[in-house]
C-alpha cells in the first residue's frame, strides 16, 4: 500500500547556512543524479549582489562540493548550478522507490521536513536506517495512506494562476513572495502556505498513477 510519509530530519543543512549567514535567501529548483555519486542541484539565490556574491564564495568552499556554476544576475536574483557529492537525504533513496514532495535541503531551519510516498513499509525502514547510518537525527511526523487529495480549492486555483501569469515560477522568477502577495491581498506568511498546499495536491495527484505501477 502507498504511503504518504512526513519526517521531521536534523542534520546540518551547510548550503543554506552560507546563504544565510551572508543575508541570502536560497531556493532549489530542480536537482538531478550526477554519475554515481553525485548530485547536481540548480538553485536561485535572491538578496544584494555583495550578498549573493560572498554566499556562492562560501558554498563552493563547502565540503562535498565539486563545483558551482553561476549564471547571471537578473536583478537580485542568480542561477545557480552545483554539483556535489551526494546529499545524505538522496543516498537514503537509493535502495528505494519513493517520490519527494517536499525536500529538506529547501529549509532554512532544522529540524526540517521530508515529506514524500513510500511503496510500502519496507521502503520506510530503508530510508530511515540510511539516515541513522548517515548521522541524521529523525522523527516521524506521520505515515498515512497515499491517497491522491482532491482538487485546489477555488482560492487556491485564484492564487495558483496570478502567480503563473506574474511569473512566480519562472527560473529566475518575475516576481518575489511578497509582491505577489501585494497582488492578491494576504501576508507573505500565509501566502507561502497556500502555495505550499497547492503545489502538495498537485504533486500527489500527477504521482499516484505512476506509484501504482511499482
Amino acid at each position: 500500500m502507498l504511503r504518504r510519509v512526513s519526517l521531521r530530519v536534523t542534520a546540518e543543512n551547510n548550503l543554506q547556512n552560507a546563504a544565510r549567514r551572508n543575508g541570502v535567501t536560497l531556493h532549489r529548483v530542480d536537482c538531478k543524479p550526477f554519475n554515481a555519486t553525485g548530485m547536481s542541484l540548480l538553485f536561485e539565490l535572491r538578496g544584494k549582489e555583495e550578498g549573493i556574491r560572498a554566499a556562492i564564495t562560501a558554498m563552493r568552499q563547502t565540503e562535498g562540493v565539486r563545483n558551482a556554476i553561476e549564471g547571471e544576475d537578473n536583478g537580485g536574483s542568480v542561477p545557480l548550478l552545483v554539483v556535489l557529492d551526494r546529499p545524505v537525504y538522496c543516498r537514503a533513496t537509493n535502495e528505494s522507490a519513493i517520490v519527494c514532495l517536499e525536500c529538506p535541503l529547501d529549509s532554512e531551519d532544522q529540524p526540517a521536513t521530508w515529506r514524500f510516498i513510500a511503496r510500502n513499509g519496507g521502503d520506510l525502514r530503508q530510508v530511515l536506517r540510511s539516515l541513522e547510518q548517515g548521522g541524521v537525527g529523525t522523527r516521524i511526523d506521520e505515515v498515512a495512506p497515499f491517497q491522491p487529495r482532491p482538487a485546489l480549492t477555488g482560492r487556491q486555483k485564484e492564487i495558483m494562476a496570478t502567480a503563473v501569469s506574474h511569473g512566480y515560477f519562472q527560473f529566475p522568477r518575475k516576481i518575489n513572495l511578497t509582491e505577489l502577495s501585494e497582488l492578491v491581498g494576504v501576508r507573505p506568511s500565509t501566502l507561502s502556505e497556500i502555495l505550499r498546499g497547492a503545489e502538495r495536491r498537485i504533486m500527489d495527484n500527477a504521482f499516484a498513477s505512476q506509484l501504482d505501477e511499482y
